[in-house]
């Protein structure tokens, strides 16, 4: 007898099978995976062992202080408190502790916040090229997923390319600054323009267009350049954020939602995150990592050296022949192609024992996404490899390759 399963996540598997699942289906990613010499630039994966002091304290709070320790715990207020405090001094703006929702890291929130803002038949918009979830993750929660391309080669926000997609049923847009894969961080500019635009809108159709802030990497940044946070701009902002990326510890889910102070009537936005949490399946994070968020900050990851591994692949990519704008943000570097054939690069890499992400699962057909979490030594040997395989005859592929 054949399973019937929900139309819904057939419809997020099918999303899925397009973007990441065909990455993984068409390459030798899962084969030469973990395999030894081989080069892992298509995920932002840590190959390095984690500061000892970091080790130490979720060792420490994983030694439970009373009985309750690992009791069901919602939310805990030192964390919380934590939090608010210090986005209190990163805007300037008081924000509350009761606004602070602690989640299992930035893909947990962002399920919360569309499950939460969003209807069966209600549409919401997201920007590409984009993380390859965010299609899947909105049709899963029952809406429509409306794909809006940001400016070509520039892939700065198109205001106008977003005002045009807003409909009736538009609950939402989820934007994701720096952005993961192209790297861009949004300006003062870009943000408040697309304030304007979700403000007009939303008086237009008589409903709050709710911005969904995916904020996973907005302290992953380069050249120390600013990065403006759309709550800033917007009163209707769910901000989510990710202990896992500034951690470099993408298997310790620990995160939250923000809501800004601009916020009206953000009482009724709290409690429906608590429920979306416990109906989302528990989307708490686990008891020992709350207890340790006060002391997470002082072991976030020094970008320093992952600015330099850009440099080192931007230089060696260029020579190969690639175009490619250094990132000024996220784990990754997008490097367009002269062929326009991205899978064909892909193969001819995994040739040279290195992995690459091919750009069309994340929306950029004809480029590929490198990762930056890699060692200093793997860093040049990809540059090395690179040489290697673009130099010499036959090196250059061909259009038709």
């Amino acid at each position: 007898m054949e399973h019937r399963v929900s139309q819904g996540m057939a419809a997020a598997h099918e999303s899925y099978g397009r973007h990441l699942g065909r990455y993984l289906n068409q390459s030798s990613y899962d084969r030469m995976r973990g395999l030894p010499g081989v080069i892992d630039l298509a995920f932002g994966d840590p190959h390095e062992y984690p500061a000892s002091a970091l080790v130490e304290l979720f060792h420490r709070n994983l030694d439970p202080g009373h009985p309750g320790w690992f009791a069901y715990t919602r939310d805990h207020p030192p964390a919380q408190e934590f939090v608010a405090e210090q986005l209190t001094d990163e805007f300037g703006e008081r924000f509350e502790p009761a606004d602070i929702a602690l989640t299992n890291g930035a893909f947990g929130g962002l399920v919360v916040c569309l499950r939460s803002v969003c209807d069966p038949g209600d549409e919401v918009i997201y920007l590409a090229p984009t993380w390859f979830y965010y299609e899947s993750m909105i049709i899963s929660s029952g809406a429509t997923p409306r794909r809006v391309d940001l400016a070509p080669s520039s892939w700065r926000l198109d205001p106008d390319r977003i005002d045009a997609a807003i409909t009736p049923s538009t609950s939402a847009i989820i934007i994701n600054s720096p952005n993961n894969p192209t790297g861009v961080i949004y300006a003062d500019a870009e943000l408040a323009a697309l304030a304007d635009v979700l403000t007009q809108a939303s008086r237009r159709y008589g409903r709050p267009i709710y911005l969904i802030s995916d904020e996973a990497y907005r302290r992953i940044v380069f050249d120390d350049l600013p990065c403006p946070s759309p709550g800033s701009f917007y009163p209707f902002t769910l901000l989510v954020h990710t202990y896992t990326k500034t951690l470099l510890l993408p298997g310790q889910r620990i995160g939250y939602i923000a809501l800004p102070p601009s916020m009206p009537e953000r009482e009724q936005i709290r409690e429906t995150l608590t429920i979306s949490r416990l109906m989302t399946g528990w989307a708490f994070p686990g008891n020992s990592l709350m207890y340790a968020v006060p002391e997470l900050n002082g072991h976030t990851i020094s970008v320093k050296p992952m600015q330099v591994r850009r440099n080192i692949l931007v230089d060696a990519f260029t020579a190969a022949g690639f175009h490619v704008r250094p990132s000024q943000g996220t784990f990754y570097l997008l490097a367009r192609t002269a062929t326009g054939d991205d899978w064909a690069h892909v193969r001819k890499l995994e040739q040279h024992g290195m992995l690459a992400l091919a750009g069309s699962v994340v929306g950029a057909p004809g480029h590929i996404r490198l990762s930056l979490t890699i060692t200093d030594e793997m860093a040049y040997d990809t540059a090395a490899r690179v040489r290697r395989a673009y130099d010499g005859p036959g090196g250059r592929l061909s259009a038709g390759q």
